[in-house]
């Protein structure tokens, strides 16, 4: 048995390794293109007010996700802060972001049902629907900005396969929202097949989805939902555009925007550790599109991304020791909650 355990807690180890190796190959390539010396400059005359503003941004956007998380809870009401609701979103952030696996949310649906007393099964229906927000914002603003940037006559890569992409996430979110009740019978039939156990454990898991995707459509609670949600959203686009002025670029909106959704969409598929060098060579390739040189996109990649993940991890290591939780007890909350398919 202990060779059993050691050999899985190993594993994600080598996994973490290699995929940071991928990483930093990955940042040295895209470094490699950039002229050191030029990088080194644009740094030097980055504008440090801005800099501030744009952190600023980050931890405002983290608090308008708290309370939009505080409205997904409805008709559930909760005493915790939004303070405390915001280290729980950081905590599972991070836990996605370093941790090979998506433990993030099962992390997070532990924590936020223990500090809630809410049903973790309900709290973890909430965060799916948070995540389908995300997936509907990211498509409207992909389907509404990538045609505006390529009407402007700059090339996008890839501007068809993007967009199809984005309307076929539209289409399907709209359709199953639309049909919940549908999908629920027929997720029903199929699990009639199953083992009776795995069958209940498999309608637990489907119920409490249903019941956080519930609440999207309910007059009470979904107008501020969906309004927080394009708070989210204009926070993190301002976070780009102060640091376009920051490093004394030709600042736009499109051009904020633009980069949000490349790097939104980027970050979202599984990578490297830390995204770290996926990150930068979003940033290279999206800036580049608006004829910014890769000396200058490479700095702004690394600026940030200290902003952003920095913050991230700091807020998150704060917020685990305020609990005293470590990641091994972090990897042991999650493990148990999908076997006991609370």
């Amino acid at each position: 048995m202990a060779g059993t355990a050691a050999r899985r807690y190993t594993q994600p180890v080598w996994r973490a390794a290699f995929g940071l190796g991928i990483g930093l190959l990955i940042l040295v390539l895209t470094a490699k293109g950039a002229d050191p010396k030029q990088v080194w400059a644009a740094l030097e005359t980055i504008r440090l007010p801005y800099v501030l503003l744009a952190w600023l941004t980050v931890v405002l956007t983290q608090l308008a996700k708290a309370v939009r998380w505080r409205r997904l809870l409805y008709p559930h009401q909760t005493q915790v802060g939004n303070w405390a609701l915001a280290g729980l979103i950081v905590i599972g952030q991070a836990v996605n972001f370093f941790i090979p696996g998506r433990w993030g949310e099962l992390v997070r649906a532990y924590l936020g049902g223990n500090e809630t007393g809410i049903a973790k099964s309900f709290v973890l229906g909430t965060i799916a629907a948070e995540k389908l927000l995300e997936v509907v914002m990211l498509a409207v603003l992909a389907v509404a900005v990538v045609p505006l940037v390529a009407m402007s006559g700059r090339n996008v890569p890839g501007i068809r396969p993007a967009l199809v992409m984005a309307l076929a996430l539209t289409i399907a979110v709209t359709i199953f929202l639309a049909g919940r009740r549908v999908w629920l019978r027929l997720a029903q039939r199929a699990m009639a097949r199953l083992p009776e156990a795995t069958a209940q454990r498999w309608q637990r898991r489907l119920n409490a989805l249903l019941d956080g995707l519930a609440v999207l459509s309910t007059a009470q609670a979904a107008p501020a939902i969906w309004g927080w949600t394009v708070v989210c959203w204009a926070l993190a686009g301002l976070t780009n555009w102060f640091l376009l002025l920051a490093f004394s670029l030709p600042a736009s909106l499109l051009m904020a925007v633009f980069l949000l959704v490349v790097l939104q969409g980027g970050v979202a598929v599984p990578s490297t550790p830390g995204k770290i060098g996926v990150f930068q060579y979003l940033c290279v390739v999206a800036l580049g599109v608006f004829g910014v040189p890769s000396a200058v996109a490479f700095g702004y990649g690394l600026v940030l991304y200290a902003l952003v993940v920095g913050t991230m991890g700091v807020w998150a290591a704060l917020a685990l020791w305020q609990r005293s939780w470590n990641l091994q007890r972090l990897r042991e909350a999650s493990s148990g909650l999908v076997r006991a398919g609370e």
